[in-house]
């Protein structure tokens, strides 16, 4: 699965205007590092409350920039959190972190 599909941000960037692009992405990124940020700082008993909550918002604003791979986890983990099903915290965290870093570091090639 793509970190970056292009063809969303082309898409976008025909919506909103070219000019427009790069201050959203930047807000986007600063998302990304207040996540990062929070998931390596929050107490142990704060992490999969946290990991859900980003989960359910990353759905929709990784999709709108075309972060396709964090979309797909952050959706895999809401439904998980959704349906009652309880995390592998160890495991969904490190997957998080690293899609996270790695969108981060995709999307900074952009601005």
């Amino acid at each position: 699965m793509e970190i970056l599909n292009q063809n969303k941000i082309n898409k976008l960037a025909d919506e909103i205007g070219q000019d427009n692009v790069p201050v959203l992405l930047e807000i986007f990124l600063g998302e990304l590092a207040m996540y990062l940020d929070n998931l390596a700082n929050k107490p142990d008993s704060e992490q999969e409350e946290y990991l859900k909550e980003i989960s359910h918002a990353l759905k929709s604003s990784a999709a709108s920039f075309g972060a396709e791979a964090l979309c797909a986890c952050s959706m895999e983990i809401d439904a998980e959190a959704k349906s009652g099903t309880a995390l592998n915290l160890e495991v969904e965290k490190a997957r998080m972190v690293s899609l996270l870093e790695q969108t981060q570091q995709r999307y900074q090639q952009l601005v």
